[in-house]
């Protein structure tokens, strides 16, 4: 029976090749596995409730049956793991590959929350996201969508939407992106700040314990991972000195 440490990382590979779609990869498997991992975590956490988030939706008095609960919490790791862990990726891939960004950040001009922060409007870890549906006819964009309509919210496109670009709206200040996306239906209070804790503390800590990081390959040869959600390599090659114990 594999370890803990082992089973999480398969629950990461599978929930990365469920969002890819990789030659090769199969993900309707991979997101079986995933279903059928919550399904047993489900079933200890009914046998012995903790101070976790599992336990408490089966406590909660809306009384979702288990397969409900399932389906919400794969929802709630695959959208926690993936864009922050890509999110900590394409700040580094940047630090590694831009020189202006490296010296802003090296040079105390950006901070690294700052960093993040132009990351998320220029290198988003979600491109897009499904799925809304349209509860009435309507326009939007000069566009005609009809009551039911599916609609794929473009979260890349729309921070470089090029009637905005031009006025150089990107700045340390300046978090009006839709990376989280926006209205009710936005990343809910307080997940964006847990995300933006863990990506600021990951590279803070990669930055201050491995000072020589650099890329081990040109920047060319990096490979982006074959989603039409996600937005982050295939893997960051880097050469750093050891780090003595």
């Amino acid at each position: 029976m594999p370890d803990a440490s082992t089973d999480t990382q398969q629950l990461v590979d599978d929930l990365r090749i469920s969002l890819d779609a990789h030659e090769g990869d199969d993900p309707v498997a991979a997101y079986t596995r995933v279903g059928e991992r919550i399904q047993l975590l489900v079933k200890e956490k009914r046998e012995k409730p903790g101070a976790d988030i599992t336990s408490r939706m089966l406590q909660h008095p809306a009384g979702l049956t288990d397969e409900e609960i399932v389906q919400d919490l794969i929802s709630v790791i695959a959208a926690a793991q993936q864009p922050t862990a890509n999110w900590i990726c394409n700040t580094l891939r940047l630090m590694l590959t831009d020189e202006r960004f490296a010296l802003n950040v090296s040079g105390g001009r950006l901070s690294v929350g700052e960093a993040l922060n132009e990351v998320l409007w220029l290198d988003t870890p979600t491109q897009n996201f499904i799925g809304r549906w349209a509860v009435r006819d309507t326009q939007l964009g000069g566009r005609q969508i009809r009551a039911g309509d599916c609609l794929v919210l473009g979260l890349a496109a729309a921070n470089t939407d090029p009637q905005i670009w031009p006025e150089s709206h990107v700045g340390p200040e300046n978090s009006a992106h839709l990376s989280f996306s926006h209205g009710e239906h936005r990343c809910p209070y307080p997940a964006p700040l847990l995300a933006d804790v863990i990506a600021r503390t990951a590279v803070e800590t990669l930055l201050e314990r491995l000072p020589d990081l650099v890329l081990a390959v040109e920047p060319h040869e990096l490979t982006w991972r074959p989603s039409i959600w996600m937005r982050g390599l295939a893997s960051l090659p880097v050469q750093f000195t050891p780090v003595a114990h």
